[in-house]
């Protein structure tokens, strides 16, 4: 009896020993698979964070990028001067480089928003993040279209300015041109005006040119080509080539003399130029041999 007793309570403590065994064995199986599901996951999620900073680094230096074009922007459209054909070129260049920076920003939020839509574990800064990168987008879009409008105004200012600029041109060379039109009628009639005939010879020689009648009196039908033309402002004197001269034509007095050349012939001087002329634009002396 004694014996049985103590073979039961050995199979028994056996029997506890293996069940024991088993419910630890069960556990360990358990936790090295939700072990292994969260070191997954933590894998998945690690990635998913990787592929999203990439995306975030790549927008924030596509706007880093477009802040020197904007700068650019800001200060030709403040200024106040004509844009040269360097800036202007250069502003072309500029403005579709930050349109295709923003479009680029705008299909790259785009991804960033997909991507987190399939997110495993939501993140409530990164939707707060993807909202603040549209606002930007939205914001330097209203911006880059405000400065075209600035210089596109300035634009339509300086070709306004050009055109009248280019019309006073116009007025001033025309004005030039009717001013030295004008100049050269003045100089041509001052010409004319100053310009005086004269002539000398014997009797026979004027009376022959009809210049002279036979009571010494000037004729009315002479020919003109016989006179020779000058400016009183220069002529004051006339050299007759012979031994004495006389004066035909009418000239106020005191305003000439006759006088000698170096050789001893006669010469004519005016002595007031203005006097001298008063009268008539012809002068005519009739000399003796």
């Amino acid at each position: 009896m004694k014996t049985t007793t103590i073979f039961l309570v050995t199979v028994a403590v056996a029997l506890l020993m293996f069940g024991s065994s088993c419910v630890k064995k069960s556990n360990y199986t358990q936790m090295k698979a939700e072990r292994d599901s969260l070191a997954l996951s933590n894998a998945q999620s690690k990635s998913e964070l990787d592929q999203v900073l990439e995306l975030l680094n790549e927008i924030d230096e596509n706007f880093q990028s477009m802040k020197a074009a904007e700068n650019y922007l800001s200060v030709q459209s403040n200024g106040t001067d004509g844009l040269p054909a360097t800036a202007q070129e250069r502003i072309r260049g500029d403005v579709q480089f930050i349109s295709e920076t923003l479009a680029k920003n705008k299909e790259q939020i785009a991804a960033l928003e997909k991507k987190l839509k399939s997110f495993s574990k939501k993140s409530t800064e990164l939707q707060k993040t993807v909202t603040r990168l549209n606002a930007k987008i939205e914001e330097k879009t209203a911006e880059i279209q405000l400065l075209l409008q600035e210089l596109e105004q300035k634009n339509r200012l300086i070709t306004d300015l050009t055109s009248e600029k280019q019309g006073l041109q116009t007025s001033v060379a025309n004005l030039e041109q009717q001013t030295s039109q004008q100049n050269t009628t003045i100089q041509l009639q001052n010409i004319e005006i100053s310009k005086v005939y004269y002539c000398f010879g014997t009797f026979k020689e004027l009376r022959n040119q009809k210049i002279l009648l036979y009571d010494d009196q000037l004729g009315t039908d002479f020919d003109t080509n016989y006179f020779i033309d000058a400016d009183k402002n220069t002529l004051h004197v006339v050299p007759l080539y012979a031994k004495s001269g006389k004066l035909i034509s009418k000239h106020p007095k005191g305003s000439y003399e006759f006088g000698k050349d170096a050789d001893g012939k006669a010469e004519l001087r005016i002595t007031d130029t203005d006097q001298f002329w008063s009268l008539t634009k012809y002068l005519v002396v009739k000399v003796n041999m």
